[in-house]
């Protein structure tokens, strides 16, 4: 199968998405002051991001924050690939429904309706013999992670306002 085939197929898979969210969101809540989750608005931004080669590229534990985050574009003169981060979020808005929906119904997210946060279920999620992550996803799963935490750092105003996106 060609790459790009494969990755289409990856990522028109909400099962990916579902993932990817709940690491994001464990890393979240890890790094937060106190221990909260984030609001859903926040996995918009997320999976726009950790979708997209070329945006989680610099995402790793070698950079400190999400100021460094973008700092990278600015440095590699690729400014313009953070731009394209708001039309994401549009494009991925229904993608993104559909793996918090499949998150919540395989029990790994659950919504606290009054704050519009999504937490991660307490118990340890644990796959089957033989339906664990491929290494790639979970390089893919640790990059959200690190986002998550990332975002924790900040409320919703600065986060977009570092990655140019209009709430």
């Amino acid at each position: 199968m060609s790459e790009l085939l494969e990755e289409v197929r990856l990522w028109n898979t909400p099962v990916v998405g579902a993932y990817l969210l709940y690491r994001f969101t464990q890393g979240y809540v890890l790094r937060h002051a106190i221990g909260t989750a984030p609001v859903a608005i926040h996995h918009f931004i997320a999976i726009a991001i950790l979708t997209s080669d070329r945006l989680k590229a610099p995402i790793s534990n070698k950079r400190e924050n999400l100021q460094s985050y973008v700092r990278s574009f600015e440095d590699s003169h690729s400014s313009d690939i953070l731009l394209g981060i708001q039309e994401r979020v549009k494009e991925k808005l229904s993608y993104c429904w559909t793996s918090i929906d499949l998150a919540v119904a395989k029990g790994l997210l659950f919504w606290d309706f009054d704050g519009a946060k999504l937490y991660v279920k307490p118990e340890e999620f644990v796959p089957a013999y033989g339906h664990g992550p491929k290494q790639q996803l979970k390089r893919d799963g640790e990059k959200a992670e690190i986002l998550g935490q990332w975002f924790a750092e900040h409320d919703i105003t600065t986060i977009s306002s570092y990655l140019k996106i209009i709430l």
